[in-house]
């Protein structure tokens, strides 16, 4: 198919390609964090990883500008957030605990009984990266009318979670923070987020978020602060991102149960509108799976004669 020469009746025009070149990139980025990691070069590793982000972000909503899709698109997508998001930042946790011989000296190795723990934990990272993958890869598309699918994920994305996942290394090399976290605490960390990638709790997907005008204020505020961070500590600065989407967590759920109970309300009160909740929240709908628009949504992408 790839070496098939084409004729006037069988081309594919550029913009059915223009996603899948970008989702090409964030693969290319999230191997050359590979690359950098195996070398020591953690720095480099996390900028290629938040390069692969970046473009992770950009390639579906390309695909909906343009309105090309395929499922050729949605495999691709889903097999570079795996290398980019799963296999990625495990990698480089792995080297940065069990190899210091070639990072920065300042990194203490793990006591020799506790390397396989760590590399249990790495791993069940990775795996759970590729289950929750598969299974928004597997899933329909959520219903565009769906206010709980358009606000929440269900689970943390994969994107978000390997930021998290990277929060010791971020402050190992910040310049500002000297500070190093425990290993074993590293190990049990790791599985944590792994957990929270392949479990159904809400997490805000800021695609509708609505602030209150009372935070418009503040919002600014901690926008100018963390801009300052990141002039000085681009890497503390980071951490305070990835860290800052964690704390959300229970704000989340508050916010998805109340969600919820207005619908419950608009459903007894014979409202019409949105879905009901049964629909937004069974466990075999699609809709409670993924957003309408996400990082990791099972989005059709873009090759048109794939």
């Amino acid at each position: 198919m790839f070496l098939k020469f084409p004729s006037r009746r069988n081309v594919v025009p550029f913009r059915a390609l223009f996603p899948n070149m970008i989702t090409s990139a964030a693969l290319a980025c999230g191997l050359a964090s590979l690359h950098f990691s195996i070398q020591g070069k953690f720095e480099s590793g996390l900028i290629a990883i938040a390069l692969s982000a970046i473009f992770d972000a950009l390639d579906g909503r390309a695909a909906r500008l343009l309105r090309v899709t395929s499922r050729f698109g949605a495999v691709l997508d889903s097999l570079s957030d795996f290398v980019s998001f799963g296999v990625g930042p495990a990698v480089m946790l792995y080297v940065w605990m069990l190899r210091p011989e070639i990072g920065p000296a300042a990194i203490k190795p793990l006591p020799h009984n506790l390397e396989p723990l760590f590399m249990v934990c790495v791993l069940t990272y990775s795996m759970c990266a590729a289950m929750r993958l598969a299974r928004f890869t597997s899933a329909k598309p959520a219903k565009k009318n769906n206010p709980i699918a358009s606000r929440f994920f269900t689970g943390m994305p994969t994107p978000a979670a390997a930021g998290v996942v990277l929060i010791p290394i971020l402050i190992d090399v910040s310049t500002t923070i000297k500070w190093q976290v425990p290993p074993v605490a590293v190990a049990v960390y790791t599985v944590l987020v792994g957990a929270l990638m392949v479990s159904r709790r809400p997490m805000f997907s800021f695609k509708k978020l609505a602030v209150h005008p009372r935070m418009v204020l503040p919002l600014f505020i901690s926008i100018g602060v963390l801009v300052f961070i990141a002039a000085k500590d681009p890497w503390l600065a980071g951490a305070i991102l990835a860290g800052a989407y964690v704390l959300t967590l229970p704000f989340s759920h508050v916010s998805h149960a109340r969600l919820r109970q207005s619908m419950n309300d608009h459903v007894s009160r014979g409202t019409p509108g949105n879905d009901s909740p049964s629909d937004a929240t069974s466990p075999t709908s699609p809709s409670a799976e993924t957003p309408t628009t996400g990082t990791d949504d099972p989005r059709p992408l873009r090759i048109g004669n794939s």
